[in-house]
């Protein structure tokens, strides 16, 4: 099926629990449509997991400041740091990823994705995401929906390494099978099925702007050197609309030094300056496979077979942006790729 070219005539439709694979058509996940509406106890569950999850931080340090003067959650605290010694492998726990609670999420954000071409399974790609906003919701549920969409499909994530240094995140995104961003583990993840790279990480939590999108994509070329490295069956771009509505961070000043921390520093927050996610749509909106030439470092053609992936990288995530910003509302709000 052709590549849509007027996103606003783009067919929508809900999906069944099981979800489809019905090529461009925006289809709402987890049997939603346009109107729907959650349940009081979806909504509910929803807003609690999701602010314990986002705010998690903000927990563990109040937790801190009550353990100086009581016994319980200094015992909290313990019992929490104690499993920063169990190992955290990336396991892609389908139960895990399949659990109501990740629905409600969905419905939360009122989740919905497009797919441009064909689900491959058994193949090695690079899902190159974006943008990553103050916190990737986008991609997380993205994350717990593949293992509904593509159950044969393996799709691991890498995450920043400071997660894996924070009791209960540290598991958490091993369940859903993210390791630390390195390297070795990307090429260790590439052995074993696809890779979802957020490409612009932690510097993309300071360039929110309320008039255009910024992701930073121009001097990252570290994930496609890897994935040509390793002979990748392709990059596909990705990009998750609304994602950078739901949160804020404060205060912007902390942008430069975050980034040589590889540590998010400031205050996250969303609904009555809290660290709950505002309510606001993610629409996620996936590209066709940009072909790879596998090629060692130590080849002469290495630099050239980068510098032609990644610019077709840069080029297709800006049609990509073009063709369905409209359907999204978006058609006044330009994308700036730095």
């Amino acid at each position: 099926m052709g590549v849509a070219t007027n996103a606003t005539h783009l067919k929508e439709t809900a999906s069944h629990p099981l979800e489809t694979h019905e090529l461009n058509a925006r289809i709402w996940s987890d049997g939603q449509t346009r109107d729907s509406k959650m349940t009081w106890l979806e909504l509910m569950v929803a807003v609690v997991t999701l602010t314990a999850y986002t705010g998690w931080i903000h927990i563990l340090m109040l937790l801190g400041i009550s353990a100086v003067f009581w016994q319980v959650p200094r015992l909290i605290l313990i019992v929490l740091s104690s499993t920063l010694l169990l190992p955290a492998r990336p396991v892609l726990w389908t139960s895990f990823n399949r659990s109501w609670v990740f629905s409600t999420w969905r419905k939360y954000f009122k989740f919905s994705y497009l797919l441009e071409a064909p689900s491959r399974p058994g193949s090695r790609l690079v899902m190159a995401e974006f943008p990553h906003g103050v916190f990737p919701m986008g991609p997380l549920l993205a994350g717990t929906l593949c293992q509904i969409l593509f159950p044969d499909f393996n799709i691991f994530s890498l995450a920043a390494s400071s997660v894996f240094s924070v009791p209960g995140w540290r598991h958490f995104v091993a369940w859903m099978g993210s390791m630390p961003a390195t390297r070795s583990n990307y090429r260790l993840l590439l052995s074993k099925g696809s890779v979802a790279v957020i490409v612009g990480g932690i510097a993309e939590m300071f360039l929110q702007h309320p008039h255009k999108q910024i992701v930073k994509l121009l001097t990252r070329k570290g994930f496609v050197e890897v994935a040509v490295e390793e002979g990748a069956d392709g990059v596909v771009p990705v990009y998750h609309f609304g994602n950078t509505d739901v949160l804020d961070i404060f205060p912007q000043c902390m942008g430069r030094l975050s980034r040589r921390m590889r540590a998010a520093g400031g205050f996250m927050y969303g609904v009555a300056g809290l660290p709950v996610p505002r309510r606001k749509p993610i629409y996620m909106v996936t590209g066709s496979p940009i072909p790879i030439t596998k090629t060692s470092r130590n080849e002469a053609g290495f630099q050239a077979e980068v510098d032609r992936v990644h610019g077709l990288v840069v080029q297709e995530l800006q049609a990509l942006y073009d063709r369905h910003k409209a359907s999204f509302g978006w058609q006044d709000k330009p994308l700036e790729i730095q």
